[in-house]
């Protein structure tokens, strides 16, 4: 999951930029990558690059509002109680990833205004 959707190439040394893992994130729900599917995960609306961009940028609110959604979604709270561990633990990666790369951009963010 890192280096197939994660990791921006070609070093592969940082993440790639939150919007695009946003839009992307439900490429890489199971059943990828040997994980067993369940239909939890058919139901996630897929979020288009559009909808978190002004422009080429990045647009901070409409971002937010999507994080919200995919933390909702992927929140250990909310998940299905017949997830099998490795469904669980996909989650929880996924969860980890975009929480990180939403730091980053952040940060980013402060440094430029």
């Amino acid at each position: 999951v890192l280096v197939e959707w994660a990791l921006q190439p070609p070093t592969l040394q940082v993440l790639r930029p939150i919007d695009i893992l946003l839009t992307t994130i439900h490429t890489v729900f199971p059943p990828k990558f040997g994980c067993p599917g369940h239909g939890y995960f058919a139901k996630w609306t897929s979020i288009k690059l559009e909808d978190v961009r002004k422009g080429s940028q990045p647009d901070d609110d409409k971002l937010t509002k999507g994080i919200r959604k995919l933390r909702f979604f992927l929140h250990p709270d909310k998940l299905p109680r017949d997830l099998t561990a490795e469904q669980a633990f996909m989650c929880k990666m996924l969860w980890d990833i975009t929480s990180d790369a939403f730091e980053e951009h952040k940060k980013w963010s402060e440094k430029l205004v």
